[in-house]
């Protein structure tokens, strides 16, 4: 049996040692191992547990060194392979989301333009990792020159892409573990989405990203969502072993970020910020709902279309 690289980050080491046995509905439909959800590659082993579990996403989201990594040596089995190109890929994805010069919108766009150029040497069959360090590099130097935060302020508005997002919001069905009051108000305000003419979605879509600006929470707690960022780059390997289409990928993260962001400021309507706790129940309930409703590609796009698509959510 392989010695492997055996991480473990700080928000599955603090779940471990909590005394009390977690009774969200999550957890209340679990089946045995819940919420155990590691990732065996065959050159490490990525110790994980399932944010649908309340209290997993608590320590996930509210601690900024939840990403802290305990490291050791272990041994893995029947374990998935894990090229070069897709360890370097996922690698230097992780290195510009924790880069200090970026905001989070930043981060998602830097990504977006190397996975741009993965694409192309892909096309080309050159999957050289070396390739993907120069990027990593150089999107890391412009970054502390203030590059991509100037390219990303120039990218053109592409409105009816966040109005189709937004829209499509209202046939989500969460299973929201709050007071039976505030679940009906939040899912009643999804449903309207579905239905709105598309002048009204407009308002909206600008009435909700204006929330999002006044969020207290979010603005004071900025690890909150990039912790999300890093979760899904660490615990999904993305842009996912043996994936093909970059464009796809960044596309579905994106949209990630866009529909989480908006149910929170719908949540949070008139008020300037958020509890915990409901931030929380939130989180827990859209992740289990995106789990079993993975983003449908349309194959007639090319990658270069989904990835614009992509970062125009941003």
């Amino acid at each position: 049996m392989d010695i492997i690289e055996r991480y473990q980050p700080e928000f599955v080491t603090r779940h471990a040692t909590l005394s009390e046995t977690c009774s969200c509905p999550a957890c209340r439909r679990g089946s045995e191992g819940w919420p155990q959800a590691s990732v065996h590659l065959a050159t490490q082993l990525r110790e994980s547990l399932d944010p649908g579990c309340e209290s997993v996403a608590r320590e996930l989201l509210l601690n900024p060194q939840a990403f802290a990594l305990h490291i050791s040596q272990g041994e893995v089995q029947d374990a998935v392979q894990f090229t070069a190109w897709d360890e370097m890929l996922n690698q230097q994805c992780i290195n510009l989301a924790v880069h200090p010069a970026l905001s989070l919108e930043v981060s998602l766009y830097a990504l977006g333009v190397l996975l741009s150029k993965a694409q192309q040497y892909l096309d080309d069959d050159n999957r050289d990792p070396a390739l993907l360090m120069s990027m990593g590099e150089q999107l890391a130097q412009l970054a502390e020159h203030g590059v991509l935060e100037e390219q990303l302020a120039m990218l053109p508005p592409i409105k009816e892409n966040g109005l189709a997002a937004l829209k499509a919001m209202g046939a989500m069905r969460l299973n929201l573990n709050l007071p039976m009051v505030e679940k009906m108000s939040v899912m009643l305000k999804l449903s309207e989405l579905g239905i709105m003419p598309t002048s009204r979605l407009s308002e909206r879509l600008e009435e909700l990203q204006g929330g999002l600006q006044r969020c207290a929470l979010l603005t004071g707690q900025p690890y909150i969502l990039r912790n999300v960022l890093i979760y899904r780059l660490y615990h999904d390997v993305f842009p996912g072993v043996g994936c093909e289409n970059y464009g796809a990928a960044m596309f579905s993260l994106a949209q990630d970020f866009f529909q989480l962001k908006m149910l929170l400021a719908i949540a949070m309507g008139e008020e300037q910020t958020l509890a915990e706790d409901k931030l929380i129940t939130l989180f827990s309930a859209w992740y289990s709902w995106r789990q079993v409703n993975p983003m449908q590609v349309d194959a007639q796009n090319s990658a270069d279309y989904s990835l614009l698509c992509g970062l125009s959510l941003l």
